[in-house]
């Protein structure tokens, strides 16, 4: 998807190995971007980069599941932007290569970089001289499950806490790797009090399948 009517220029890009939403956003004046979540692809995704003429200098992983961060080591190498997460994700995205096993998926070649900076809930970060984004933790799915806002752009991207009329995964049955690191009350909590609260016009680039609004997740999802 490409949000054509905005100065500020965003691209969501499906990504393997599982299909995440890996977001471009960039700044038109300054051609700073950040991206969010690059699964895999990396190729892509810098060809977008250069096709805009962006600089990327931070890569946001909204959590530590393999198919939000196994192009992050590639994309760092070559662009050097910084990789930024919570903390509290640390030992899953450390974990990769077991949920790489577990999920049937190749593990990367590199281990993963060590990320250059955590963000805490309520962080705001200014990552073009005009433009905020604006770190929100929201546990559940995972436990540092963080939703980034973008404040200007009106956008929301919060990873696999909340999607189009469903919310995350919060059980894994069979999947080792992941066991216990879900809470299904608290993702609901998160959601509630911490992304509804957003306003309604805010466009949701969900960690999978299509874009929505908090309006529209308000008033129709079956989970909320």
């Amino acid at each position: 998807y490409r949000f054509s009517t905005m100065a500020p220029y965003v691209n969501v890009l499906s990504v393997p190995p599982l299909g995440c939403n890996c977001t471009i956003v960039g700044d038109t004046e300054t051609k700073i971007a950040c991206v969010v979540d690059p699964g895999g692809d990396v190729d892509k995704i810098l060809a977008e980069l250069e096709g805009q003429g962006l600089t990327l200098k931070r890569i946001l992983i909204t959590h530590g599941h393999l198919d939000h961060i196994l192009g992050g080591e590639e994309l760092k190498a070559k662009t050097g932007a910084e990789i930024i997460m919570h903390q509290d994700d640390l030992s899953l995205y450390e974990r990769v290569a077991e949920q790489c096993r577990d999920f049937g998926v190749p593990p990367p070649d590199k281990p993963l970089p060590k990320p250059d900076a955590f963000c805490a809930d309520g962080d705001v970060i200014t990552w073009s001289p005009n433009l905020t984004l604006r770190c929100v933790h929201c546990p559940g799915h995972t436990p540092g499950s963080t939703s980034y806002v973008f404040e200007q752009h009106k956008i929301c991207c919060p990873g696999d806490t909340l999607f189009a009329g469903s919310i995350g995964r919060t059980s894994w049955a069979g999947i080792p790797s992941l066991q216990g690191t879900s809470d299904s009350q608290q993702i609901i909590g998160s959601i509630k009090n911490k992304l509804l609260t957003l306003d309604n016009e805010y466009k949701v680039v969900a960690g999978h399948g299509r874009l929505t609004t908090i309006g529209r997740e308000k008033q129709q999802n079956p989970y909320l």
